[in-house]
This record gives C-alpha cells, structure tokens and sequence, in this order.
C-alpha cells in the first residue's frame, strides 16, 4: 500500500546501492542497555546472543526478534543459523527474524520449514510465506498454496476470533478475495476486535483496487481505535490513491506524532508536505535520518537540500560520500549543479 511518490524516491527505494548498505551497515539506532546484566544492546551484541547455544532459549528468541528490526550482515547470518536450530522456538523466532531480507533468499531459507515435524513450525513457515504469496513464482506458489490449503482445513471450523482472522487473511493472500470478506465482516459483529481486523479487511479491499471501500473501513478502525498510528498511515495512503493528498498530509502527520520513532513514518511525511509546507518537509527528512541513521534517509536527506539549496547541503553530501558508491554522489553533484 505504498503511495505514488516522486521519482527520486521510489529509485532510492530500489536502488541496489541501498540494498548493498542496509545489509552491511549497522543502523544508527541508539544503544540500550538490559536492566539485568548492563550490557550494550546493539545488532550485532544480540546477533552473538542469537547464535549463542550457552544463552537461554529466552534470550536467544528474544535476541532474534531484536534483529529483526535491524537487518544487517550479522543479523542475517544469526537468523539464518536459527533456522536450523533444534529448538522449535529458535526456529520460529529466525522466520521472523529473516523478515527484512529479499523474498528470493527468503523462499530459499524458510521453505524447508514447511516440512518441519512441529505444526507450530510449519504453520509459522507458511503464514510467513503467505504474505508475499503474490510475488512468488508460480512453483512457489503452488506448493505454498498446497500447505495453505491444509491449514485452511484445520483452522475453518474454530470460530474463535484470532483463528478466524488468520483464516480470513490466508484466504486474502491467495486471492480468495470473496471468502476473506465474508470472513471479515462476520468478525466485526464479534465484541472481541482489534485493529488487525480494520487493517487486514482494508488490505482485502486495496487488492481489488477498491480504493473507496478501503477508505472506508480504515475510517471505521479509526473510530474503533483513534490511538493507533497504522491506521492513520494507511488512511494516508488510501487518500493518495484517491487523490486527496493534502488530506493525506494530515493524516501522515498524525501518524508520526502517535510513532514519533516511526522512520519511515517521517520519511512519508515528507515527501506529503513537499508540496504543501517546505519547511516541515525538510524538518521530515531530517527526522527520519536522525532516527534511523540508514543510508536512503540519508541520500533523501540530501536530495531535499540539493532542490531547495539548502545550508546544509554540502555537509550532507560529504557524509554520503563517505558510505555511498562513487557514481550516487555524481548523480547528486550533477543534479546540484543544475
């Protein structure tokens, strides 16, 4: 549900050069430190905790959902060593923990899991394939599907609500937009509700480029739950795909003041209020480096004070060319002296 950004932007997004960076260099997050035994808490501390059979279970699921939000070489090599731990749950913690990595080497590490002997194993494979069934390979497809199929019949007749939301999602991420609705609507008659619910149905919607619908429904979930940042995000991206994006404006900004620590939160809001208010766009950008210290937001960075000269844009470029490759700082040069 990503909005239609500029041009800049969506190359950043893809770029290799972003892709090369983000899985070598670790993030600029600040260093915590556990209560318990006083040592720093960065990606690769908790990338050794992961890999290390001496540390509890606990520690090590917990080390792995760590590293799921700070993708890097280590984290890569801890998650993928999880992978194949005798321990169920260090298995399930390393799908989670593999999140952040592309699809290709994804399918590659977590599928064999699908014929994992624990059904908690299998079913955490599944569902974490599932959500990128549309990007699969045909093949891929079939066989995930297969193993879908086997869950949906083990999950149809349980109406309780986590399970019937999980069916109605499975059936979403195969294309079985029709069943997945029927599913969702049931469940908001249910006094059990969360904002999973709201989020998932407007996905249901967003599939079928229902872009009114999905308004809608998020409108619902915001008045279900006004607090939640996601919402807010996804209703600004559904009024860009309506065209309303000085609404979307509003909406993105919402979301960062509800996830202050939201990078790309920020990162969005910039680009929404480049064209309504400059100054809170760089303020955006600026935010979003500072919170993640991720080479893209850095190269965003840049990018807003080449288009607008800024004060601070030769300082920015400098600190790009010390992590980025050769030809990223030409084309920054260039377009500076445009």
């Amino acid at each position: 549900m990503n909005p239609r950004l500029p041009a800049f932007a969506s190359g950043l997004l893809t770029s290799a050069f972003v892709l090369m960076l983000s899985m070598s260099l670790p993030l600029g997050a600040e260093e915590l430190q556990t209560q318990e035994n006083n040592v720093n808490v960065t990606p690769e501390s908790m990338a050794f905790v992961a890999q290390n059979s001496n540390e509890s279970i606990e520690n090590r699921v917990q080390a792995l959902n760590f590293i799921s939000q700070h993708p890097n070489q280590n984290s890569l090599v801890a998650a993928a060593r999880g992978l194949k731990d005798e321990n169920a749950m260090i298995r399930e913690a390393a799908i989670g923990a593999v999140a952040p990595y592309p699809l290709a080497h994804r399918y590659r590490m977590v599928s064999p899991l699908l014929a994992a002997e624990e059904s908690s194993v299998r079913s955490a494979a599944i569902i974490h394939l599932l959500k990128d069934f549309e990007q699969l390979q045909m093949g891929q497809q079939a066989n995930v599907r297969a193993q879908a199929d086997e869950l949906i019949t083990q999950l149809i007749d349980d109406q309780s609500y986590t399970q019937q939301l999980l069916l109605a999602d499975i059936y979403r991420w195969t294309f079985r937009y029709q069943s997945a609705q029927a599913i969702y609507e049931n469940l908001l008659t249910y006094d059990q509700k969360s904002v999973a619910l709201f989020l998932s149905f407007s996905h249901n919607y967003y599939a079928q480029g229902k872009n009114q619908e999905t308004l809608d429904i998020l409108e619902k979930g915001i008045q279900f739950d006004n607090e939640d940042a996601t919402l807010h995000y996804a209703k600004a991206l559904a009024l860009v795909r309506l065209q309303q994006k000085e609404v979307a404006a509003e909406s993105m900004k919402i979301a960062t003041e509800l996830a202050p620590d939201n990078a790309y939160y920020w990162y969005l809001n910039g680009v929404l209020q480049e064209p309504l208010e400059i100054e809170q766009s760089i303020k955006s950008f600026e935010k979003a480096y500072l919170i993640s210290g991720s080479p893209e937001n850095l190269y965003a960075m840049c990018d807003i004070y080449i288009r607008n000269a800024h004060q601070n844009t030769e300082q920015c470029i400098t600190a790009l060319a010390e992590i980025a490759p050769q030809e990223v700082v030409d084309g920054l040069r260039q377009q500076q002296g445009q």
